[in-house]
């Protein structure tokens, strides 16, 4: 024997699935509003220090930086940005 839903059924079962979709838009919402806070506040911390740092210059408390250490930062820089770039996007799915 086979039962079928009522209308009624069939509307909540409805209802159900959109919420729940509802919801992974809202958690998904808040997770790329938190990943946003987050590089925001990196990129604040990253203003502060080049600011410390100009000041420091401007005071000559600064160091020197070898040419090819600066290369050498650079590089590394270049190498890890793809895959956070990457670690990011996987995140926010």
């Amino acid at each position: 024997m086979q039962a079928q839903p009522t209308s009624g059924q069939t509307q909540f079962v409805s209802h159900a699935v959109e919420s729940e979709r509802l919801d992974s838009r809202e958690t998904k919402l808040h997770e790329g509003a938190a990943m946003q806070e987050d590089r925001e506040r990196r990129r604040i911390e990253f203003r502060s220090s080049l600011v410390r740092a100009r000041a420091a210059q401007a005071r000559m408390e600064s160091r020197e930086i070898a040419k090819h250490a600066l290369q050498q930062l650079s590089a590394g820089f270049m190498e890890r940005r793809p895959a956070r770039m990457m670690a990011d996007l996987a995140n926010a799915r």
